[in-house]
């Protein structure tokens, strides 16, 4: 605010200035001319004009050249002798009239000279011209350089004073904004100062805003607790009817769950979108009608033949002093959805309890193990030079004490922490890398691999040979499950913003006592089988910020889906 002041009076004083200086060195040229035209008739002799104008420049410092001239422009005399040619310049009159911009530049531009002129005639014919001629870029800036200096040291310090007379006065009077600001800031980390007691008079406006934020802090406290635990409800479908039982609100899940479009039913009665003759709607209308909340009721419903397992609750609105229903809110979640989920939170627990209890165990185990590997060898070494026959015995020991060392040693890989190296990674060639490396192994199991690429472009952010070897892992559990041979399909696909890519046998599927049990650490079906390959998928799968799941149908076969965050087309 001060600078737009300084600045504004300084603009008007300079205007002021340059419109005075404009105008005395306008007054100082038409008095000349009018001095000059006054002699101009009386007889002069032919090169005494020179002698006659150079007098009248004494006193008259902004006047740059004077010339009298003929009806032809031919300079009959004047103050440059050398000039036989008068060419016109512009008025003087008309700068002096003029806007300040235009005033400004004509005396701060390069030289630049503007004109007075006056005429002289014999009776009513012209015979003499006189031309006043003023500098605006030499003479009139000189005039004004000065001002303009000490104007510009005052508009300085002007601005220097009242900067520091604003950080002096601001400290003082936004200590009690400070304040208050600190206890915003209290306020969004859930901190609050306890509010001023009511009959302690406030000192000033600051005080009172300071108590009244404590207790809107404590109010929104509250409130942010009531908002979270509806936001925890939003996972499914939720409905709210009115007092009327009609629909004022659905969520976009909802039509999944119903089949139909919320343009559709919104306006409509709770009959009607819950009719009584299914099981749901029956659920929900006694629910309605007994005005007695359900708490996720399993219930199996759906549109047409989609029929899935939904978990329903309901939630009555009451006014309690009126004792009157105000309104409904039915909430439905995927049953199957929600247990895979928790299966997945279970399984990644377990695993990370795992890493966490038996880390440390399996450091103390390799210590004594590599102790007794050592002592054995002596032990053979000593029989072999004593020439005692070494039995069986020490073989199994060896070859049993090799194995534990291979367990230990795939376990402490497993729970180390593992550096992902990311990269733009184009999913379709990896896919094919699979199929290839897992091309051998299918042909001697009668298994043929296909690939069903419908995303050719498609990339994630990942780590290629961890994610590659995930991949693998699936494939090769496919192709080992189908001994009477079979196709192994691998398959990519876009589903909105991520990527999935399924691997799907034609073996001998998971039984259902089973499927909690696959991505546990060293659970296996197989004879042969270690129990790392699926765990250790799990692991990479979550490191990428993605999910695994699968469907399986015992005889028929097995299908694991992974799903990953895409990135744009390369």
């Amino acid at each position: 605010m001060i600078l737009a002041l300084v600045v504004g009076l300084s603009v008007a004083y300079l205007r002021y200035l340059v419109g005075v200086q404009l105008q005395i060195a306008l007054r100082q040229a038409e008095n000349v001319a009018n001095q000059l035209q006054s002699v101009a008739l009386e007889p002069v002799a032919e090169g005494q004009w020179a002698a006659l104008v150079e007098r009248w420049l004494v006193g008259a410092p902004n006047i740059a050249e004077i010339a009298v001239t003929d009806q032809a422009g031919r300079v009959l005399g004047g103050t440059s002798p050398a000039r036989k040619q008068w060419i016109n310049l512009p008025r003087m009159g008309e700068l002096a009239g003029g806007d300040f911009l235009s005033q400004w530049r004509a005396i701060y531009a390069p030289r630049q000279e503007y004109e007075v002129t006056r005429e002289v005639a014999a009776g009513e014919q012209k015979i003499l011209t006189i031309h006043v001629a003023v500098s605006t870029a030499l003479l009139l800036r000189g005039e004004l350089d000065g001002p303009i200096r000490g104007l510009a040291w005052l508009a300085g310090f002007g601005l220097l004073a009242s900067l520091a007379l604003a950080v002096v006065f601001s400290r003082v009077a936004f200590r009690p904004l400070d304040r208050l600001g600190e206890a915003i800031d209290r306020m969004t980390r859930g901190e609050f100062a306890p509010a001023a007691p009511e009959n302690k008079p406030a000192r000033d406006e600051y005080t009172a805003i300071s108590s009244k934020l404590s207790v809107l802090g404590q109010q929104f406290s509250s409130l942010r607790g009531n908002m979270e635990q509806l936001l925890q409800r939003l996972d499914g479908a939720v409905l709210l009817f009115d007092g009327d039982d009609s629909l004022i609100i659905a969520s976009a899940a909802a039509e999944r769950f119903l089949g139909l479009g919320r343009w559709q039913i919104m306006g409509q009665k709770l009959d009607d979108v819950f009719p009584a003759g299914t099981e749901l709607g029956a659920l929900v209308s006694s629910a309605a009608r007994l005005r007695q909340p359900i708490v996720e009721k399993l219930v199996e419903a759906g549109p047409g033949e989609a029929i899935r397992r939904i978990l329903v609750s309901v939630e009555l609105i009451d006014d309690f002093a009126n004792r009157r229903r105000l309104g409904l809110l039915v909430t439905l979640r995927d049953a199957d959805t929600r247990r895979q989920i928790e299966t997945q939170m279970e399984v990644s627990s377990r695993l990370a309890a795992i890493s966490r209890l038996t880390s440390g165990v399996a450091h103390e185990i390799k210590n004594p193990l590599n102790a007794m590997s050592l002592h054995l060898a002596l032990l053979q070494d000593r029989l072999s030079r004593e020439g005692v026959e070494q039995g069986p015995e020490l073989e199994i020991i060896g070859r049993e004490m090799a194995r534990l060392d291979r367990v230990v040693k795939t376990f402490l890989d497993f729970t180390r922490p593992v550096e992902l190296r990311l990269a733009d990674v184009p999913v379709a060639a990896l896919v094919e890398e699979v199929a290839a490396l897992a091309v051998p192994d299918a042909l001697g199991r009668r298994v043929r691999v296909a690939v069903e690429n419908g995303c050719p472009e498609a990339l994630v952010r990942a780590d290629r040979d961890l994610l590659k070897q995930a991949v693998l892992n699936l494939a090769l559990n496919g192709i080992q499950s189908m001994p009477e041979g079979g196709e192994l399909k691998l398959g990519v696909s876009r589903i909105g913003a991520e990527l999935e890519l399924a691997v799907a046998d034609q073996g001998t599927g998971i039984l259902p006592e089973n499927r909690e049990k696959i991505f546990r650490l060293y659970f296996t079906t197989r004879k042969e089988g270690s129990g790392m390959g699926l765990a250790m998928t799990f692991r990479v799968v979550q490191l990428h910020n993605g999910t695994i799941d699968f469907v399986s149908e015992p005889g028929k076969g097995t299908t694991f889906r992974v799903t990953l965050p895409a990135l744009e087309s390369a």
